[in-house]
């Protein structure tokens, strides 16, 4: 087996982590484009009933991908390692991922309600910090000067760019508490994710964090939301265009990076999704956008350049498809 991945190494033209890099950065395209596309369904139901079908319409998808890869590995001389009996321990990791993942969402959705988007923003986008802490403290980790460096500059850049709109005021401090736990959450879910990629490919891992998501949900929303089915044909549009482009294309590139690339590399990088979005939204809905977010969108792409250049970028181990 290691005398096979050594010779067909040299069949990819672009080292692991590049690879990683490009899937991580095109990945960021349907993540930052998602908070408009969920604004453009809202005109007909509420997040949490988009967050349920894009998880629902995406467990179907990634099912039938992941029936083709069986299929596929049938008529394969050689069983992958994925095709063993899940152990007990791999499937309360599946769990626990689909859960803390559902959860996130769900913390997101609730801060919303109960602060500003700006600080939500703000707060949310500060798991990077726990990944790495998690990484030094849990698992004893280390992360060279270029890493670190490069982490403070994506962080002071992310926190500058959504500083204007902060306010901290004490009747929001629930919906503040809320995004930082959706920032743990989300933590949590990335190192989960990287530990899943060792073992299992993407369409599984997806089939069951979508699948929990949608099943973790569905309970809920009789009690959060008035309407739970668009009403117009443009409205199913919309659902089912996001459950394609941002759940399956967007989180799916997103698991397969983590294949490549450590949680810590791609929580620092996707501290460039609420820059992205603000720019999506100028562009779709006229929203303002200052030279000052233009400034700390270069200052973020600095500090991931220095991040993804670091020794701890590339993983030791790569994963399937």
């Amino acid at each position: 087996m290691t005398l096979k991945l050594g010779l067909s190494q040299p069949k990819l033209f672009l080292p692991p982590a590049s690879i990683g890099t490009a899937a991580l950065f095109i990945a960021l395209i349907p993540i930052s484009l998602a908070p408009n596309l969920v604004k453009l369904c809202e005109i007909e139901i509420g997040a949490n009933a988009v967050i349920f079908h894009r998880a629902w319409i995406a467990t179907v998808i990634f099912g039938l991908l992941s029936g083709l890869e069986t299929f596929r590995s049938q008529k394969s001389e050689d069983q992958p390692q994925e095709k063993k009996p899940f152990t007990k321990i791999e499937i309360r990791l599946l769990l626990a991922m689909g859960t803390v993942g559902a959860t996130y969402l769900l913390l997101w959705a609730w801060a919303l309600t109960k602060t500003n988007v700006a600080n939500v923003t703000l707060l949310s986008n500060l798991n990077s910090l726990f990944v790495g802490a998690a990484g030094f403290l849990l698992f004893g980790q280390r992360f060279d000067r270029r890493f670190l460096i490069g982490m403070f500059m994506a962080i002071v850049g992310a926190l500058a760019f959504e500083f204007n709109g902060v306010q901290f005021q004490a009747d929001q401090l629930f919906g503040d508490v809320l995004s930082l736990l959706t920032a743990i959450f989300m933590a949590a879910y990335l190192m989960l994710l990287e530990r899943l990629r060792s073992r299992f490919s993407t369409a599984t891992i997806m089939v069951w964090r979508c699948g929990v998501t949608a099943m973790l949900i569905l309970p809920m929303l009789p009690l959060v939301e008035d309407r739970l089915f668009p009403y117009s044909w443009m409205g199913w549009f919309f659902v089912i265009f996001q459950s394609i482009f941002c759940q399956v294309f967007g989180q799916g590139l997103l698991t397969y990076s983590l294949s490549k690339l450590s949680s810590g590399v791609v929580a620092v990088t996707l501290l460039l999704e609420p820059v992205l979005a603000s720019i999506f939204a100028w562009f779709i809905f006229s929203e303002s956008i200052t030279w000052f977010d233009l400034a700390t969108f270069i200052f973020i792409l600095v500090g991931i350049y220095l991040v993804q250049s670091s020794r701890f970028a590339l993983k030791t181990t790569n994963a399937e498809l």
